[in-house]
């Protein structure tokens, strides 16, 4: 059988396994939401595990060479020993054997060892259930010693970051992602309990180090909030000069970081130094800013939240700056800017009409009469502004409100709550995401299915023109 007739078979047998092997992760519950400074990225290695119904550390021992004529994807199955079960040792039984769809690379050698995930899907003849098992993970002896420690602790807590914590500096790209991602979807809470365990001149070289990356980098400063000293500042205001000429994916980072080492009295400095003035880097210092200020008012415990207010009230002036912190007033029942932000919306135009949604939001959450008053104003003004920002208005007091246009006027709707989530605008990107929702992952599913589709027809196209010759 000619390679691309091969190549063809195997992308067209593993397509829709590709699918299949997402559906676990999303629907899967998700994890607490962790440090809004320096979230995970992607999900760790445990994560995946548990998106599973099995979960199988197998070793590599052979691919079959199938002649011409044969059609059926089995056929092509290369043959793990299964070693140890991470989970589903019940579905396995006496099972030793997995076979797996897998196009060994010139690399593979018999013994090589994998982490293979599997779910119980029914057969083409639905009589039965089976193991559909996903493409093997190569893994090498640090990593597996790595998973069965992380395997061990308890799936949250501070013995868990304690132990991933050995491994953001190690050799082995896989282990220094999967630690991040570990410390990424802990809350701040859990991480201020790492103190003792924290040494300030540490992570300042490591912050230097220019290896570091920029992810790894956040994840420093957020350390050094915990541990930093006064004598530390100096240090950090240099760094947010810098950052305000050309900010990084760092700079969030190191605002947050100021200001737990300055207290409230950096806030006049934060304030001035980026939220003042429209600059060429205004869309990102101001992002940044507005970061760090609500992670101060939201997870620290650091500077009392009214000075974090007075700051925010302070960036209406700026209305494109006021807008993206109108949902961090309204979380925080803030209603002292209530004469003030609907000539936000009055005065938007052209590029700035965005800001009409945020002000529907603010005016949605706030249970006094005087909102219901505006928000019938407005209507009359853009009804389908108004319209477009009640759609995800948030959630307040247990009562989720909904508006309709009735005439003139608005016509509120109270129904009661009936689940915890709360919807969380996130103004900087000027999009609305739900805590725990899977959004990311149908954003990767979704470009990675259309990848494997086109190259399929690309090997097609192959395969027909070979064959013409």
């Amino acid at each position: 059988m000619r390679p691309h007739e091969i190549q063809m078979r195997f992308l067209v047998s593993v397509f829709p396994l590709t699918l299949l092997s997402m559906i676990p992760l999303i629907f899967v519950p998700a994890p607490a939401e962790g440090c809004s400074i320096c979230s995970s990225i992607s999900p760790t290695l445990c994560d995946e595990i548990a998106a599973a119904e099995l979960a199988a550390l197998v070793r590599y021992e052979s691919t079959p060479e199938v002649g011409g004529g044969v059609t059926s994807p089995d056929a092509y199955k290369s043959e793990f020993q299964i070693e140890d079960v991470f989970k589903g040792a019940e579905i396995l039984g006496t099972t030793r054997i997995a076979r797996v769809l897998f196009f060994p690379g010139e690399n593979a050698q018999k013994g090589d060892r994998y982490l293979v995930h599997g779910n119980l899907v029914e057969n083409d003849a639905g009589t039965q259930r089976v193991i559909q098992w996903t493409t093997p993970i190569a893994i090498s002896p640090a990593a597996i010693a790595y998973l069965i420690k992380m395997q061990a602790l308890p799936p949250t807590g501070l013995e868990r970051l304690i132990c991933a914590k050995d491994y953001l500096t190690s050799p082995e790209k896989m282990l220094r992602r999967d630690a991040f991602d570990e410390f990424g979807k802990a809350p701040f809470e859990t991480l201020h309990k790492l103190k003792p365990n924290l040494d300030a001149d540490v992570l300042l070289d490591r912050i230097e180090d220019p290896k570091t990356s920029e992810n790894m980098r956040k994840l420093y400063y957020t350390f050094l909030c915990i541990c930093g000293r006064p004598e530390d500042l100096p240090t950090l205001k240099t760094k947010m000069e810098e950052e305000k000429l050309q900010p990084t994916g760092s700079l969030s980072a190191i605002i947050a970081c100021y200001l737990s080492l300055a207290g409230a009295e950096g806030l006049s400095v934060v304030d001035e130094m980026f939220l003042r003035h429209k600059d060429t880097n205004a869309d990102r210092t101001w992002g940044a800013a507005i970061t760090a200020l609500r992670f101060h008012g939201q997870e620290a415990n650091v500077i009392d939240r009214a000075h974090v207010v007075a700051v925010f009230r302070n960036t209406l002036q700026l209305p494109q700056l006021g807008a993206r912190i109108l949902s961090d007033l309204a979380r925080w029942e803030d209603w002292s800017v209530l004469d003030q932000v609907p000539e936000l919306f009055v005065d938007a135009e052209g590029d700035t009409l965005w800001i009409r949604e945020p002000v529907v939001r603010y005016l949605l959450a706030c249970p006094l009469p005087e909102a219901k008053k505006q928000l019938s104003r407005l209507q009359r003004l853009d009804p389908a502004a108004v319209e477009n920002g009640r759609r995800f208005a948030p959630v307040s007091r247990g009562v989720e409100r909904t508006v309709e246009a009735t005439g003139d006027g608005v016509k509120f709707k109270e129904m009661p709550n009936q689940g915890s989530a709360t919807v969380a605008i996130s103004p900087d990107q000027k999009k609305v995401s739900v805590p725990g929702s899977r959004l990311w992952l149908w954003i990767v599913a979704v470009p990675v299915a259309a990848g494997l589709f086109f190259v399929v027809l690309l090997l097609s196209g192959s395969g027909n023109r070979g064959t013409k010759r």
